[in-house]
């Protein structure tokens, strides 16, 4: 007889630990954090590919940033790069730092609406509330435009908490408690990460 998820509980949320403090804004923190962020969108595979390799590209401007610098902190780099008048630069870690801080408030949002959803609630209206909330104030007509089309891609809900469950089954309340945990952990980084750009006039105040 297959395991329950009670007897096992290992979800996607199991491998994510707590980082502890990021008040030095320590770059190696922030890397750890980001991974959790690489994680999440890998689940959806080539649905969200374009927001995967966006990830990327923006976290490899922050790291050559770092080391371009010689610092170790991203208020360093942010305080640099300001010096420096290059803070604004497509290619800066400062914007690859802002843009990666928009998406975690995306995947935050995306957790809890997840978390507080039930079974008659569908990915995409989980996934087009939590973009209308985070995101969609920054892209341009095309880029709402081709989000629009990666969300009639979308699995159904039980198809993707089961990809949060590592397959197995009988897993929502496990996994819908790991949305919730996974969110209370990680927004206190957000919340960091908004008021270091706001500091350095890189983001507007809500």
């Amino acid at each position: 007889m297959a395991l329950m998820c009670e007897e096992i509980r290992s979800t996607f949320f199991s491998s994510i630990q707590d980082l502890g403090d990021f008040t030095d804004y320590n770059f190696q923190t922030f890397v750890a954090y980001s991974q959790i962020l690489l994680d999440f969108l890998t689940l959806w595979g080539s649905r969200f590919y374009i927001v995967k390799s966006d990830v990327d590209g923006n976290i490899k401007k922050v790291s050559n940033a770092i080391k371009s610098l010689n610092v170790t902190s991203l208020k360093d780099m942010l305080a640099l790069e300001q010096q420096l008048n290059i803070c604004k630069k497509d290619s800066s870690g400062s914007v690859g730092l802002l843009w990666l801080k928009r998406t975690y408030d995306f995947l935050l949002k995306t957790l809890w609406y997840l978390s507080q959803s039930d079974s008659e609630e569908s990915m995409r209206n989980i996934i087009l509330q939590a973009y209308d909330q985070t995101l969609r104030k920054y892209h341009n007509k095309f880029m709402r435009q081709t989000f629009k089309v990666v969300l009639f891609s979308l699995p159904k809900r039980a198809v993707f908490i089961k990809k949060l469950a590592l397959d197995q089954d009988d897993c929502e309340q496990l996994v819908l408690k790991g949305a919730t945990d996974c969110v209370q952990m990680v927004k206190p980084l957000v919340h960091q990460l908004n008021q270091l750009l706001m500091e350095f006039q890189l983001e507007d105040a809500d």
